[in-house]
């Protein structure tokens, strides 16, 4: 799809569930299927739903954290070869493959959001309140021993 059509989330969103499909995995279906068990629940799903989209859910974090990797392979991180010595660990060697990496990642976080019943309108309210709460954290100067203290902050991101 190279028309142009594709413009917000709001547009990718029916795409990828469609792709998910294709391949087997009805991540929005599931995810609705986790909201609905949610409303049921009051805010408790059942326990074949959390596992039918925990399953998912560790397919799409695998799918993710292999994309992680494939794009780290585009730097040249590692620290006994000449580009470390001659001090250009870490140049960016190959950008158009780390660009599509990216995308590749892309893919595999909406599909997470989707499985968590999450719209393209939550992932911009949520960002919007954890912005908040992140951008506290970086005012306060916090360290990161205290962060395990502070986790109870996500709590208000709704």
């Amino acid at each position: 799809m190279t028309d142009g059509a594709i413009r917000s989330l709001d547009d990718i969103w029916p795409l990828q569930a469609a792709l998910n499909r294709k391949a087997g995995i009805d991540t929005q279906a599931l995810g609705e299927a986790l909201l609905r068990a949610l409303e049921a629940g009051r805010g408790r799903a059942d326990a074949a739903t959390r596992v039918k989209v925990g399953r998912a859910m560790k397919n799409h974090i695998d799918a993710l954290a292999d994309e992680c990797h494939e794009i780290q392979q585009c730097l040249s991180w590692k620290h006994w070869y000449r580009e470390a010595k001659e001090g250009r660990q870490y140049e960016l060697m190959d950008v158009q493959n780390a660009r599509v990496e990216a995308i590749d990642m892309l893919f595999f976080w909406v599909s997470i959001c989707q499985l968590l019943g999450l719209s393209p309108a939550d992932i911009y309210r949520l960002y919007g309140a954890k912005l908040g709460i992140n951008l506290a954290r970086q005012d306060e100067n916090r360290s990161q021993a205290e962060h395990p203290s502070h986790e109870e902050e996500n709590r208000s991101v709704v």
